[in-house]
């Protein structure tokens, strides 16, 4: 009798036991965690496990659909891509050409372009706009502009600084390299 009745409560368990052994550094560290969270470590354990089983299984639920919407994003970013390429290509200036029509055109077709800010007159060294300058950036000019130390000219690709400043609708102070590097 003893032995059946030991089966019949054992049938009636719900749980299971399943030992394993761990690094002494994971033990410490789940005993702390069981300790903050107020749980037994078996119970920490035993949740751990379930929320691991449960999130996996969601992933793979909805790769699919992470699958289908990365694809799509690509595409999207393709296209776009492709759109701003023709764009850059069609607007390539021939010699001759009007450079600032050319980028005029560019900013019409191209979606989503910002406004560049209108090239400013430097040609006269103004120690007032220089004193306004808190720091210069290195920068490749991407149209022409003027020295305001020496005035000399700066043409596109040309390497120069450009004048960070307080004054956001002042105008842009620019240094040849040869002043940006006396500086």
């Amino acid at each position: 009798m003893d032995d059946e009745q030991a089966l019949l409560r054992e049938e009636r368990r719900k749980d299971r036991l399943i030992q394993t052994r761990v690094p002494r550094d994971l033990e410490s560290t789940l005993k702390r965690e069981a300790r903050r969270r107020r749980l037994t470590v078996s119970h920490l354990i035993r949740n751990i496990l379930e929320d691991t089983f449960q999130l996996v299984d969601d992933v793979v639920a909805n790769v699919d659909e992470i699958v289908t919407d990365s694809v799509e994003l690509a595409r999207r970013v393709g296209r776009d891509a492709r759109r701003v390429a023709d764009v850059v290509r069609d607007a390539v200036v021939a010699p001759g050409t009007d450079a600032e029509a050319a980028a005029s055109d560019v900013r019409d077709r191209a979606p989503h372009a910002p406004e560049p800010a209108a090239a400013p007159d430097t040609t006269q060294d103004d120690p007032a706009r220089l004193a306004s300058v808190y720091a210069w950036n290195r920068v490749i000019a991407n149209r022409p502009a003027t020295c305001a130390r020496c005035a000399t000219e700066l043409e596109r690709g040309s390497d120069a600084f450009v004048g960070l400043s307080e004054e956001a609708n002042g105008p842009r102070v620019w240094l040849c390299a040869a002043c940006g590097e006396s500086l």
